[in-house]
């Protein structure tokens, strides 16, 4: 097997298709994994062995649309299920969806990790077998850094009564400050007033909240997150805090309750001040943007990245675009082109829509400067299924440069020097990697004393 820390024996393309000097040097850049949710190993350990984890990050989504029945359905996501009734349910749509980047992470994932070459019938109670004899300590590190070549994976954990966490892995995991709550259509006051001892009936009482975590964690996390494109549009306005103030008392009063525009006014404002307390902190704002995980909901009005413009001239803020902004990656380009603030990043784009992916690095290569994309992201909670998405995102960078040096528009040099910058040195550069592992070594945050029970 190949020394190289991204080099396993499971690929996407085929070696031969690909410029060897080329491929040796993305193969040999340790990667900064720019977004995962992964769970903490002492989580993992306690966790059911089954194809649950395996399915649920993505991968069910194109089985179900691949026409499961409710039958089917219901049987994989049943209480107490083992994984072997689970493929019962699985194994007639599984042929008709496995080719899908989703999927395929699956495929490469367990023969590189497990010896697996496909779910079959006969490969089920092996593989189960395989991930309950590795599934131990060490497992982590065995599976993201020795077999995925990844240096250190970013984290958005957002866990009860906390917008980080304490890690039993600092160094291997750093972590993002989720403020996604803090733009919802659910205000979650008394959760918050327990976890910080903060009096939120006020707009400042919850200023101080806020604040409250960006004390808390500003010197550990590496960006703030917001995910509320799930929810609500991404055109965020000015609001007077005045307005503000007056339309949070009347939506937390409810005497006379908020209406939509109103609460989405106080959202405004709250996600306005973050993004100024994280350009006081030298924090970048990563927010999702694009494709909606799961099936059958999706709004694609409310991702549209072209409504962030004025949030990117008013902030001296980096702005970490996720997920390519897909499918409005070439709107991406144009933005990251002219705004100096701005980085797509190919956190999760690299398994929704390979293609597409692949099309980005070879317009981006050529239209931004190098030191302006984020090329991987694994966007899990499940870290068998990190090395399969790597391996895409590898072997797909290795295309389109192989592509640009056999044109003769990059020398191998150039080539190499692309590598290094799309999958370590940009994240290096912007999340402040060493600064953020030296604050995390000097110690982590204590436990909040009372935070709220997990529902």
């Amino acid at each position: 097997m190949s020394r190289l820390p991204g080099g396993g024996q499971a690929r996407w393309i085929a070696p031969r298709a690909l410029d060897g000097a080329v491929l040796e040097a993305v193969d040999s850049v340790r990667i900064v994994d720019t977004h995962e949710h992964l769970d903490e190993e002492a989580v993992r350990l306690t966790q059911p062995n089954t194809l649950t984890k395996f399915f649920m990050y993505y991968s069910f989504c194109d089985v179900a649309s691949a026409g499961m029945t409710g039958e089917e359905s219901a049987l994989f996501w049943k209480a107490g299920v083992s994984g072997e009734d689970q493929w019962r349910a699985l194994r007639r749509a599984w042929p008709l969806a496995k080719h899908t980047g989703f999927c395929r992470a699956i495929t490469l994932s367990i023969k590189e990790l497990y010896g697996i070459d496909d779910l079959r019938d006969d490969t089920i109670k092996p593989l189960l077998r395989e991930v309950a004899r590795r599934n131990k300590p060490g497992v982590l590190e065995w599976m993201l850094r020795e077999k995925s070549g990844i240096e250190c994976a970013l984290v958005n954990a957002n866990d009860p009564g906390d917008l980080a966490r304490r890690t039993g892995t600092p160094g291997l995991f750093l972590f993002d400050l989720a403020v996604s709550d803090f733009c919802h259509d659910t205000l979650k006051v008394a959760s918050y007033e327990q976890a910080t001892g903060v009096d939120c009936g006020t707009l400042a009482g919850w200023k101080r909240m806020m604040d409250w975590y960006f004390r808390r964690w500003g010197n550990q996390v590496v960006a703030i997150k917001n995910v509320c494109a799930y929810w609500r549009v991404l055109k965020f306005e000015e609001v007077s805090e005045a307005t503000a103030a007056r339309l949070y008392g009347k939506w937390q009063g409810r005497k006379n309750r908020a209406t939509k525009p109103e609460m989405k006014a106080v959202q405004d404002y709250m996600f306005h001040w973050c993004v100024q307390r994280a350009t006081d902190l030298n924090l970048p704002v990563k927010l999702h943007a694009g494709y909606h995980s799961g099936n059958d909901y999706m709004d694609m009005s409310l991702f549209q990245v072209k409504d962030l413009q004025n949030m990117f001239r008013k902030y001296r803020a980096k702005f970490d675009i996720f997920h390519l902004s897909y499918p409005e990656w070439t709107d991406l380009v144009a933005l990251a082109k002219h705004y100096t603030n701005v980085w797509p990043n190919l956190c999760w784009a690299w398994i929704i829509d390979p293609e597409a992916s692949l099309a980005f690095c070879r317009q981006a290569l050529h239209a931004l400067p190098l030191n302006r994309v984020l090329g991987f992201g694994g966007d899990y909670g499940f870290a068998d299924v990190v090395y399969g998405h790597s391996r895409i995102a590898r072997d797909g960078i290795a295309l389109v440069l192989t592509e640009a040096v056999r044109t003769g528009r990059l020398t191998r040099a150039d080539a190499a020097l692309a590598a290094r910058r799309w999958l370590r040195d940009n994240a290096m550069d912007l999340y402040r990697i060493e600064e953020k592992r030296a604050a995390q070594a000097q110690g982590q945050p204590a436990p909040i004393k009372n935070p709220p029970a997990k529902k």
